[in-house]
């Protein structure tokens, strides 16, 4: 590639890491007087939910008061999508906001009786600075990141890290001044959720979080995976969902949800034969659901009958409740419909090259519990094997790998502790279980997981009782 092609890839990192640096200097100007902020609650109420007007409180957190954000505030999705909807449903001693930097999020969640304004906006930016509770799951920048300095700040990641993450990947080449506050940042989560204990070393090493701020608590977004969540239709393509739950109904449906390579251009779809595969589908009255990467795309030709495709923009998971066996390639999403029990399959075609040039955390093939295919003939073979309903051959290695890593997980462990038990951490007595969650498990047993041991660590933080 030549240099006038690097240029503007180039211009566009320096004014990244300058508006990071930037945002950076602030947060740490605002942390820096945050101490001396008035925390006491204001008796003042009229907003919604009984939430306090920002116009006549004092200018203190209020612990309260919820703000919640996601992939760079471009989005109403992920784990924060779901903890925000229960607490809307379930807490109305809580004040849950949504704040993102697209309109259209806004308009959508407020035309849905949300709160919700642009994050940059002066009541966005105010709410930020009064917010008791903030909820990432990228980082600090999906909401505005100077003013959460001083919240109580959760990161709910997006993800098990079986490929390498942040200090283990792209931040080593990051310019220094940038490395030194990204490091400093790290100190700054209060709390971080992990889907269970196995999984607790890749994330400190990856996020540089002590094991003691992390608590086993699985994620929110799964609890879609097992039910319908109230409002979840919010944000997502309604006419899609209707017709993934049509062909549900009527034939066995594969998902195919491959992860992003950002050294290429290349599509993972673009390693299917559309035309052989859609021919091998409707022999055995089944179809395919392609769904790439928010950050990749693909096209599919016309004239076919059983591949259909999802914006890759989508909250996948109020459909990938709807799929009978999924194909990934180091996509965590396997991790999460695990959780699920159903065939997995691995279209890992350049597994060899990814491993050069990401790395994992753990040996692929080990955590990998269905059969690997390198090639497309190798995957036509493993789906007929994932479609045959009279087999289910990889059943104890799912097992295996979801108690090595995942056992923490509420639904795996039952969540049925009392809320007045003392909340499980890294290095608690959550008990690894191989079992999965199943369709008559509790609706939502991680997102009332995540807000149970929210207000247990607050409240230890501030010394009261929640």
């Amino acid at each position: 590639m030549d240099l006038s092609a690097r240029l503007p890839g180039v211009a566009s990192s320096l004014a990244d890491h300058a508006s990071f640096l930037a945002q950076w200097g602030l947060f740490r100007g605002i942390a820096a007087v945050d101490p001396l902020r008035d925390r006491s609650a204001d008796p003042v109420r009229d907003g919604p939910r009984g939430a306090r007007d920002e116009s006549v409180s004092r200018f203190g957190r209020d612990e309260s008061l919820w703000v919640f954000g996601a992939r760079g505030g471009a989005a109403f999705a992920d784990n924060a999508k779901y903890l925000f909807l229960h607490v809307a449903a379930e807490h109305p001693d809580v004040r849950p906001v949504w704040l993102s930097k697209d309109p259209g999020v806004v308009r959508d969640l407020q035309a849905a009786g949300f709160e919700a304004y642009h994050r940059c906006s002066p009541r966005g930016l105010l709410l930020t600075l009064r917010a008791g509770v903030v909820f990432l799951t990228q980082g600090h920048r999906d909401l505005a990141m100077p003013a959460t300095a001083g919240a109580f700040t959760v990161l709910l990641w997006h993800g098990v890290p079986l490929k390498r993450v942040s200090w283990d990947a792209g931040f080593r080449d990051l310019p220094a001044p940038v490395r030194a506050a990204h490091a400093e940042m790290a100190g700054r989560f209060d709390l971080l959720t992990v889907p269970g204990a196995g999984v607790a070393d890749a994330f400190a090493s990856g996020l540089r979080i002590d094991r003691d701020r992390m608590v086993l608590a699985g994620y929110p977004r799964n609890d879609a995976l097992f039910a319908s969540i109230p409002r979840e239709e919010v944000g997502v393509d309604a006419a899609a969902l209707d017709r993934i739950r049509a062909l549900a109904a009527d034939q066995r449906l594969v998902f195919y949800l491959p992860t992003f390579r950002e050294w290429t251009d290349a599509s993972p779809a673009d390693r299917l034969d559309v035309g052989r595969l859609d021919a091998f589908l409707a022999e055995r009255d089944a179809a395919l659901v392609v769904k790439t990467h928010p950050r990749d795309t693909v096209a599919l030709p016309d004239g076919l009958s059983n591949v259909v495709r999802l914006s890759e923009a989508t909250d996948v998971y109020p459909f990938l409740r709807h799929a009978d066996a999924l194909v990934t390639d180091y996509s965590s999403v396997y991790f999460d419909y695990l959780l699920r029990d159903r065939p997995l399959v691995f279209y890992a075609y350049d597994v060899d090259e990814y491993r050069a040039r990401r790395g994992f955390y753990f040996d692929y093939e080990s955590v990998a519990p269905g059969p690997v295919a390198r090639t497309f003939d190798e995957l036509l073979a493993a789906l007929d094997r994932a479609l045959d309903p009279a087999a289910d051959p990889d059943a104890d290695r799912r097992t295996a790998v979801r108690a090595r890593l995942l056992g923490g997980d509420p639904a795996a462990v039952g969540a049925t502790e009392s809320p007045d038990s003392d909340a499980q951490s890294v290095e608690g007595d959550a008990t690894a279980n191989g079992g999965s969650a199943t369709d008559s498990a509790p609706r939502a047993p991680r997102s009332a997981a995540v807000t149970r041991l929210v207000r247990r660590r607050l409240a230890r933080r501030t010394g009261g009782s929640r």
